[in-house]
């Protein structure tokens, strides 16, 4: 984004769009290393000018290591910018996803035997948990069906049949009340197989010193729904294929405060401050705790997890976009910090390099640090139980660092297409000293590497060709 080609109005306009764009982006989150950033979008909203619309599409490639998780993620959305300044924007994801995924227990030396339930007899039912190796077995003197995998000794347990589908929508609408005042609205819908999640947000922006800086204030609220095709266990009962109860929710409330400042023509930075509460179901129905022998670290049962039934959620970001000598540099921090003990930091720089006229790259570099939830173990003891416990990697203390460019051509003064690919890695504690027996010797934390790629076109037109 070049500040010093917008005259003044136009300046105060992008802005207030820039501000909504990055005030309305989810900010107060930890890290869950799942397949993308919540909200992320690759067209550049800010040099969207007024009276002009834009229609983009893509598709996100996604693998990780070891035979885990592989997604495709194909996208379509508009932007319709008004010369009043309203502006109507929409955005329709479809995600298909396979592959493993860790349950939570710890690699042994011996084969381990998971069991969950199984699906009735002569029924083709896709779910996200164990298949692929699969066995049916009946519990002798039940006649209960249940699903039975095996892990190979010194191996990663991992649900090797994991499959879903995801549908989202996106909607937004912003509007200048009038020269100094613009309001956003918007709604984001989504639905898996076993998830279901709903949100509505509201933000006002108020420009003021001659429209260089501009306050933010906005709300969110959101209603999930997790109905497990099996049902949800009880927390801290052993594994077993028995269904278990019905779906449980979960809300959660958000406050964003945001400052956005013109410092000069060529720089623009902006400071949000977010608070979060969630309530309700936010234990994972899926993942499972080892609980080991004290003295051997042989694995002699698997517990369902157990996490807090509320979270609250802080965090500050710090962004600036630099214009210099027709670059464009990214430079953000995020501070952030909740009530299960979760701290992290993020560090993101991008720059955005043009090589000709119609072709740019754009490199970036993310670093991520967390410290773990109080209530994450790797294992259990055998012993008294925990009220809270979860062997989930994504509440593990960890570092991430994200690599990845961006490649643009300009085809036409109106289209444009993309290429940008994305390498991540995580790394944590891999082995445990102080972990009894031979569980010191295994690696522990199951972590994740990744790559992906996204292919993307976009086609900017006058609104009056309506």
């Amino acid at each position: 984004m070049q500040l010093k080609k917008y005259k003044k109005g136009r300046v105060w306009q992008s802005l207030g769009l820039f501000t909504a764009n990055l005030f309305m982006a989810t900010h107060g989150m930890a890290e869950s290393g799942t397949v993308t950033e919540a909200g992320r979008n690759y067209i550049n909203d800010v040099t969207s000018e007024l009276g002009t619309s834009t229609m983009d599409s893509s598709v996100l490639f996604y693998k990780e290591a070891g035979g885990r998780v592989q997604a495709i993620e194909p996208t379509v959305g508009f932007r319709l910018n008004r010369e009043n300044g309203d502006v109507f924007s929409g955005r329709f994801i479809y995600d298909t996803l396979t592959g493993a995924t860790p349950n939570g227990a710890v690699p042994w030396s011996g084969t381990q035997v998971f069991t969950t339930p199984a699906p009735p007899p002569n029924e083709d039912v896709a779910v996200t948990s164990a298949s692929g190796n699969t066995k049916i077995v009946t519990i002798p003197g039940t006649g209960t069906r249940v699903a039975q995998y095996t892990i190979d000794p010194h191996q990663l347990p991992v649900d090797k049949g994991f499959q879903d589908q995801r549908y989202a929508l996106n909607m937004g609408y912003s509007s200048m009340w009038h020269s100094n005042t613009i309001t956003r609205f918007g709604f984001n819908g989504s639905q898996e197989k076993d998830y279901s999640s709903y949100s509505a947000n509201a933000a006002v922006s108020q420009a003021f010193n001659n429209q260089n800086t501009t306050l933010s204030l906005g709300v969110n609220y959101e209603y999930d729904k997790s109905d497990p095709l099996f049902g949800i266990p009880t927390p801290l009962t052993e594994m077993n294929g028995l269904v278990k109860g019905s779906g449980d929710t979960k809300t959660v409330t958000s406050l964003k405060a945001g400052l956005t400042q013109v410092l000069n023509r060529h720089w623009l930075l902006q400071l949000n401050y977010d608070i979060g509460w969630s309530s309700g179901y936010q234990t994972d129905p899926y993942k499972i705790l080892s609980v080991v022998n004290p003295t051997t670290g042989a694995p002699l049962k698997y517990v369902y997890e157990s996490r807090p039934d509320s979270r609250t959620r802080q965090s500050i970001y710090l962004a600036n976009k630099i214009a210099v000598g027709g670059t464009t540099t990214d430079l953000s921090f995020r501070y952030y910090h909740d009530s299960w003990g979760v701290k992290s930091i993020t560090a993101k720089v991008s720059e955005i390099i043009p090589i000709s006229s119609r072709f740019y790259l754009e490199p970036e570099y993310r670093y991520y640090r967390q410290t773990a939830a109080d209530f994450f173990h790797y294992y259990l003891l055998d012993s008294a139980l925990p009220d809270y416990a979860s062997a989930d990697y994504r509440l593990a203390k960890f570092n991430a660092q994200t690599i990845g460019l961006k490649a643009g051509c300009q085809l036409s003064r109106r289209s444009e297409v993309y290429l940008m690919g994305e390498y991540y890695h995580q790394a944590g504690d891999s082995h445990i000293k102080s972990a009894p027996g031979e569980l010191a010797s295994e690696k522990l934390f199951s972590g994740v590497d990744s790559a992906n790629i996204m292919l993307g076109f976009s086609y900017r037109f006058d609104v009056s060709d309506f």
